[in-house]
């Protein structure tokens, strides 16, 4: 009794079925929503922005008079967006003096309290409830991160999971443009 070769029928099923996962596993770090109007390459101004915070409090972004900003779009069910908030409170911790961190959560987070990013981030959470930040900032895949000087000038983009050594750089090279200019 031998091994039978899979038919051309069985073959199909089986690409469709690893294609279907292979959907289903990306579709987190997708974002769902359409693109922004936001330019993809900096440095571009910064338009206005407002979330909220609270049920009834908002939230508008302001230039951090310290020097720069760092705002993390994410969504709360994709699992690449948590990596990248423990990325961040690992590497946070002794680097990110002098940058502001904000973590922007999509529409489609559920949020149960303004702050369910780790608490060593030192981030504060805003909800874009309507999608308008996203839109601003041409967010088109999660999770996405901003790094603005305090010109509002968007100086990195980076989509996707960053690694360490990039957080940390990005990190430094942020902090210094904030020194180099006083």
């Amino acid at each position: 009794m031998g091994i039978s070769k899979p038919s051309v029928r069985q073959k199909s099923a089986a690409l469709a079925l690893a294609a279907g996962v292979a959907g289903i596993a990306a579709a987190p770090f997708l974002w769902m929503g359409r693109a922004g109007d936001g330019p993809d390459t900096p440095p571009w101004v910064l338009p206005p922005v407002s979330g909220s915070l609270r049920e009834s409090e908002t939230w508008t972004y302001r230039t951090n008079q310290a020097g720069a900003t760092a705002l993390i779009y994410v969504d709360r069910s994709c699992v690449h967006c948590k990596a990248e908030l423990e990325l961040w409170e690992s590497v946070a911790e002794g680097d990110a003096d002098g940058v502001a961190v904000w973590v922007v959560a999509s529409p489609r987070s559920v949020m149960e309290g303004a702050n369910w990013v780790p608490p060593s981030l030192r981030a504060r959470t805003v909800h874009d409830r309507d999608g308008s930040v996203g839109r601003a900032l041409g967010v088109s895949a999660v999770p996405a991160t901003f790094w603005i000087d305090e010109t509002d000038t968007v100086r990195i983009v980076r989509v996707g999971r960053s690694n360490r050594n990039m957080l940390a750089e990005n990190m430094v090279a942020m902090s210094g443009m904030g020194e180099s200019k006083s």
